[in-house]
């Protein structure tokens, strides 16, 4: 059910001035260069990737890593956190997702964000525990006296762009450092909460870009609930609804590649309506089952690079296992595991009825 709360859709509405001035800053080189780090994690270690791509002059370091079991499956989530005393900056960096399996479970497993993350909000429980079990490291690096002072950015991918978002708010909330000490980059991340957490983000973390690819899939689970009052007919898409607290609601600011990622390549910063879902950017997207295919490998691409590869090669752009071609239509055993149409479009993700 709908809620009726105004004062929620007004305070989302009031901070729309300053997430605008915020996305003015976003940057497409910071970007690659945080999927360069976000890609490292990938990797058994993040070492290669940091000594292949980066500049030596900024003297980065490895301060933790740490992997541990994030479900029933057993699948392993990880994170690692660098710094920079040349740039007086901290990195803390989340693994995305590693198999197909788990990929499925996040899908399904997340249709509703039902637990409360430390009073901004419902966030999904699956990310949330993630989130908790690495957070310990990213807590004794912010409170270590030495680096007090620096910067922090969070970055990640897929399933580490959902636990970076979070470990992003948390680290704002609990003061371990200001609004004004943090940036965020991610690359295809899901929706982590509901709208109330989405708007509780929005004022925490401001300088926030959620990048995102042409018709990456990820971003758009878990469905929204769909606004069909204000939206146009049953066979369009229907932008998200900012009135709904019970279904997933993306935070600002969502930095979209509507064609291609290379040089050259425009974005669109995705600042209209709704806030954090702007119908003009990717939400206006109806997948089509018999392309399901393109979708996730739109995913797993950003800037070019295959990122998983790519990170688990040492960040090597001229090893041509990062540069796999576009798929054909899918076929019927990769529709089948996605989901069939009716099945989707009934938890809010728009299908074509081709």
């Amino acid at each position: 059910m709908a809620s009726k709360n105004p004062g929620l859709f007004l305070c989302i509405v009031a901070a729309l001035p300053l997430l605008i001035s915020a996305a003015t800053d976003y940057n497409e080189a910071d970007a690659k260069t945080y999927l360069n780090f976000a890609a490292a994690a990938y990797g058994d270690s993040p070492l290669p990737c940091i000594q292949n791509v980066l500049p030596s002059k900024n003297q980065w370091q490895i301060v933790s890593q740490k992997t541990t079991v994030c479900d029933a499956l057993t699948q392993l989530c990880s994170g690692y956190i660098v710094k920079s005393d040349v740039l007086r900056q901290i990195i803390v960096v989340f693994r995305g997702t590693k198999t197909d399996v788990q990929l499925i479970l996040e899908g399904w497993s997340t249709l509703k964000p039902q637990q409360e993350y430390y009073g901004m909000g419902l966030v999904n429980s699956y990310f949330a525990k993630a989130s908790d079990l690495l957070f310990d490291p990213v807590y004794q690096a912010l409170a270590d006296p030495q680096w007090k002072s620096y910067n922090v950015v969070f970055t990640g991918h897929s399933l580490g762009a959902a636990l970076a978002t979070l470990a992003a708010a948390r680290t704002a909330a609990q003061g371990l450092r200001t609004s004004q000490q943090i940036k965020m980059y991610t690359f295809g991340e899901p929706r982590v909460g509901n709208v109330q957490f989405a708007a509780s983000f929005n004022n925490l973390v401001p300088e926030a870009f959620r990048v995102i690819f042409r018709s990456d899939i990820v971003p758009h689970l878990p469905g929204c609930n769909k606004d069909y009052i204000n939206g146009t007919d049953d066979d369009d898409s229907q932008p998200c609804n900012p009135r709904n607290l019970m279904r997933g609601y993306h935070h600002q600011m969502e930095i979209w590649y509507p064609d291609c990622m290379t040089p050259g390549c425009q974005y669109k910063i995705c600042a209209g309506t709704p806030t954090g879902e702007d119908f003009a950017c990717s939400d206006q997207l109806k997948f089509d089952m018999n392309n399901v295919s393109l979708y996730i490998w739109d995913h797993r691409h950003y800037f070019d690079l295959k990122v998983t590869t790519y990170g688990q090669i040492g960040c090597n752009a001229s090893d041509p296992l990062v540069h796999d071609p576009q798929p054909e239509k899918s076929s019927f055993i990769q529709r089948l595991l996605f989901g069939v149409g009716e099945v989707a479009s009934k938890f809010g993700i728009g299908v074509s009825k081709k």
